[in-house]
């Protein structure tokens, strides 16, 4: 067709043939969508009723259910010596070593849809009624009731304006940012991230961040500029202070030396430190993926244990979060097993969110000399106990289970426990270890020719990794690497359980780890790193094992 021409003849152009199976493909693709919209509607229905579902916590059992609980232990061959393992009034004084237990159909911790769709508001006269078995419980089983005591926080009177506030709001139902603000105003005097009250709500788990000075301090940091506001650090807390470290990063082929320094996420974005009257920028490390890719990825199973060699005798294990979803079905067969030529073991623990760290030293057995790791009881801590310390620690059996050996005496030598005289009115303990070792006394001193570990931390690993790398730390060979950890080893040991009238479910630490030896801060600042890594979230094979060969050259007492 020449420009401007007419249009060709009709015979030169192609008739659209064929349209009627376009239109039933399309009416099909609208039915199909129609049909998946309606499904999604009913699935999201069925998931917001669970989600809002008030869980029931009863306050009164009947004799049917505590006849019905005995006689499911009883046919897992368990002995409960005082008769019942249940109480009729378990949210009620006189407390005893049975309070607290409900039938294991109704669960003390919420399910995955309510993480993601449960309620966030509550009825004040519940919660204000809830007080009435909260106070108790903490008062004897909290572990940091006599730290915030020592240090001026009043708790009858914390108990008394929370009552207040409450009754104000009658039957109304409030937010939690509300209802639970006494709790925000205790985690800001303590913090303490194993501590949740509720459940439901995260806001309160307050993490570590970390952040490197640009230049060298040449007098006294005194406070930080964060998120846009000043904020003074403690003197008498070496967990705010200005750290030294060796820096690596994959375009150096050796160490520097840095300075850096940790702080709570709640700061803000760290931006200087003020040391002398020089104010020093700082050059925040990048967090890494967030909770809730890191809850996808353990549900999916994303993330496994294992084992492969990188090269060189630089061996890489993967340690996901310490749970028995994770570790009870481990595949190591094809696992690497040690050579003499191996030179370096990389223990990544980055965003283990914790659990059992029993099955991180499973892991490794063969590759690290378990008999020379530092044990719990090695480190100070002080353990609050009272009569509710069995009924909080209680772990239900699956009734359609089999138990092991070892279950079943655990689960026999707590039933004898509560079979025990209680002294009246059921009053605290706290029991204290003495110290054998501490995180200052870590040491990077390898015998010549033995194999080096490297563990790989950042600011995910929590609770239990951290206890991981700790133990790690107590060898020798061991140098830590990466970011503060998050800080979620002070407060120690959390246990589970519910409030009954408005059935959330709650979690309180029972103990507090003094791992440094000099009572410093660990929540919301973690524990310290030798060598700081600012690539620690994004590091690929390469760079792991360049790492290696950098740890290698390492000189021992060089930590």
């Amino acid at each position: 067709m020449a420009i401007g021409g007419n249009p060709a003849p009709s015979h030169h152009r192609q008739r659209p043939r064929n349209r009627g199976w376009l239109r039933v493909v399309g009416a099909l693709c609208a039915v199909i969508a129609a049909l998946a919209l309606m499904a999604l509607a009913l699935v999201l229905g069925r998931l917001e009723m669970i989600a809002h579902r008030r869980p029931p916590a009863p306050t009164t059992l009947t004799s049917a259910q505590i006849n019905q609980e005995n006689a499911q232990l009883e046919r897992m061959g368990l002995v409960i010596p005082d008769g019942n393992f249940l109480t009729t009034h378990p949210f009620s004084p006189p407390w005893t070593s049975h309070s607290l237990l409900l039938p294991p159909n109704w669960s003390r911790r919420p399910n995955l849809v309510k993480w993601l769709l449960g309620p966030r508001r509550v009825r004040a006269d519940l919660l204000l009624a809830d007080l009435d078995v909260l106070e108790p419980v903490m008062e004897r089983a909290y572990g940091g009731w006599d730290t915030a005591a020592a240090r001026g926080w009043n708790w009858n009177q914390w108990f008394a304006n929370w009552r207040n506030m409450l009754a104000t709001q009658g039957t109304a139902e409030i937010s939690f940012d509300q209802a639970f603000a006494p709790m925000d105003a205790l985690i800001a005097f303590q913090r303490d991230n194993h501590t949740q009250i509720p459940l439901l709500r995260t806001s309160t788990i307050d993490g570590s961040q970390t952040a490197v000075l640009a230049d060298a301090a040449t007098a006294p940091c005194v406070e930080v500029r964060a998120g846009g506001r000043r904020v003074r650090i403690a003197p008498g807390d070496p967990a705010q202070q200005v750290r030294d470290a060796k820096l690596w990063t994959s375009v150096a082929d050796h160490f520097t030396s840095a300075e850096y320094i940790a702080m709570p996420n709640s700061y803000g974005i760290p931006q200087a430190v003020r040391c002398g009257d020089a104010w020093i920028p700082l050059d925040p490390i990048e967090g890494g993926p967030s909770v809730l890719w890191n809850m996808l990825r353990e549900a999916l199973r994303l993330d496994r244990p294992r084992m492969v060699r990188l090269g060189d005798g630089i061996v890489y294990a993967r340690l996901p979060t310490f749970d028995a979803q994770n570790y009870e079905k481990m595949e190591t067969s094809h696992w690497p097993h040690r050579q003499a030529g191996d030179r370096v073991l990389i223990v990544d623990l980055r965003d283990n969110g914790g659990g059992d760290s029993e099955y991180g030293r499973e892991a490794l057995q063969g590759w690290i000399d378990e008999t020379q790791m530092v044990r719990f009881d090695q480190v100070e801590t002080q353990i609050t106990s009272s009569c509710l310390f069995v009924p909080l620690n209680w772990s239900y059996p699956d009734p359609n289970g089999t138990l092991s050996a070892a279950q079943k005496q655990t689960l026999q030598d707590s039933l004898d426990r509560m079979a025990r005289p209680i002294p009246p009115g059921c009053p605290r303990r706290v029991d204290t270890t003495a110290p054998h070792w501490n995180y200052l006394q870590r040491r990077f001193h390898p015998n010549p020719g033995a194999l080096r570990v490297v563990a790989l931390v950042n600011a995910g690993c929590a609770s239990d990794c951290e206890w991981m790398a700790a133990s790690l730390a107590s060898l020798p060979e061991t140098v830590i690497a990466g970011v503060n950890t998050l800080g979620n080893g002070e407060f120690i040991q959390p246990r589970y359980s519910v409030l009954p009238h408005t059935g959330l479910s709650y979690r309180i630490a029972q103990g507090r780890m003094n791992i440094y030896g000099d009572q410093r801060s660990v929540d919301g600042y973690g524990l310290d790193v030798d060598i700081v890594l600012p690539e620690v979230n994004e590091m690929g094979t390469r760079q792991l094992r360049e790492l290696g060969e950098a740890v290698v050259r390492l000189t021992p007492g060089d930590r």
